[in-house]
């Protein structure tokens, strides 16, 4: 099956290359994913648990980062084996583009499945593939801006990261007022 296409990432090339090759950033992103953990200079070992056919399935999957050229392309190699569940092997080009403050990020990819994967239509398989691959990059663009998981600010932090300046004045009004009453009872 072959799966190509393109997305905007709000960072810089540079910026972009450093969250793709972050086990804490890939964990965030990864569908179902319970660990990353890099275990070569280019490479990674991945657990996600994904639904598959109406059955939850522990995958092992691992990742091998190849023709780096950093922070332009790689070739990436993944091989994935769920058990009962089918396994997944392929690779994919992917590509970092400039574009102002942006990246354009393009990405071809060839995959195989076996197993349960493979027993089904050649169309729901394709759906499946694309609809984790949308959940991917979906989860990536939240998390580098910081949206989503351990990422993300806490607290009052991300609330006062969230709020344009404006918001900031009348919520500083708004608390002075809450304090100066309780303290005085009256204007």
């Amino acid at each position: 099956m072959d799966v190509q296409g393109k997305r905007i990432i709000p960072l810089t090339p540079a910026k972009t290359w450093e969250a793709l090759n972050s086990t804490r950033m890939l964990q965030a992103s990864i569908p179902g994913c319970e660990s990353v953990t890099q275990s070569g200079d280019r490479s990674f070992e991945v657990v996600q648990v994904l639904k598959i056919a109406g059955h939850e399935t522990r995958f092992t999957s691992t990742l091998t980062l190849e023709d780096v050229d950093p922070p332009h392309s790689y070739v990436l190699r993944f091989s994935g084996n769920g058990g009962q569940g089918g396994f997944g092997v392929g690779h994919a080009l992917i590509a970092l583009q400039s574009i102002d403050d942006t990246t354009q990020m393009n990405y071809q990819a060839e995959i195989e499945v076996g197993g349960t994967l493979a027993q089904m239509s050649r169309s729901v398989a394709e759906i499946a593939v694309k609809g984790l691959i949308e959940d991917f990059f979906s989860r990536f663009e939240r998390a580098v801006r910081g949206e989503i998981g351990e990422l993300a600010p806490h607290g009052m932090e991300r609330v006062w990261f969230m709020m344009p300046p404006w918001a900031w004045a009348v919520s500083t009004l708004v608390i002075v007022f809450i304090l100066y009453w309780g303290l005085h009872g009256t204007w």
